[in-house]
Parts: C-alpha cells; sequence; structure tokens
C-alpha cells in the first residue's frame, strides 16, 4: 500500500492491515531507506508506470498483486507467488558492494 507523503498515520495503517490481514506488516518511510540520492527520470517513469498497473488492476478487481520488472518489463504477481518465489543470493553482487564500501 502507498500513502501520500504528509497523510500521516501509516503506523495506525500499517497494524489494521497486520490485524485485519494477519500479515505482519511494518510502515517504510521511503526517505529512510532511499540513500541513493535524488530518482532518476527511468525511476520516476517506472515508478509511474508500476502505479499506473496496481491501480488498473485494483479498478478490474484484482488485488494481492506485487508489481515487479522482469526483462525490462512491468509484470505482477500474486502476492503469495512473489512471497514463495525462490531468491538466490547474488555472492558476487554482495562482493562488489562489499569492495566499493567505505
Amino acid at each position: 500500500m502507498v500513502v501520500a507523503e504528509g497523510v500521516g498515520g501509516v503506523e495506525e495503517i500499517s497494524r489494521k492491515i497486520e490485524h485485519l490481514t494477519g500479515i505482519d506488516t511494518r510502515a517504510t518511510v521511503l526517505g529512510h531507506v532511499q540513500r541513493g540520492g535524488s530518482p532518476t527520470v527511468q525511476d520516476r517513469v517506472v515508478a509511474s508506470e508500476m502505479g499506473e498497473r496496481a491501480v488498473r488492476l485494483l479498478m478490474g478487481g484484482t488485488g494481492n498483486r506485487v508489481m515487479a520488472m522482469r526483462q525490462s518489463q512491468i509484470v505482477d504477481f500474486d502476492i503469495y507467488e512473489a512471497l514463495n518465489m525462490e531468491k538466490p543470493f547474488e555472492t558476487e553482487l554482495y562482493n562488489i558492494a562489499n569492495e566499493i564500501s567505505i
């Protein structure tokens, strides 16, 4: 769920979602995790496309979806399917991050 900046009450919304669904839920303020600087044009375009697709699905009566990029295409998965997908650890990428970190 996305809540517009400045709306407030995200912790309460998070608790209510968890209470109603039984799914472990946390509120995250994007600014706290975005440490990569200002979004690029591509970041903004992809976010807009994902948001549009999510809203279109909801308007069509389809919920519980996760938006993702696969081979430069926006795709959506059932949330439970996404949670059960194998997510291999990328050792080479981890090693590169360690080498360039300060």
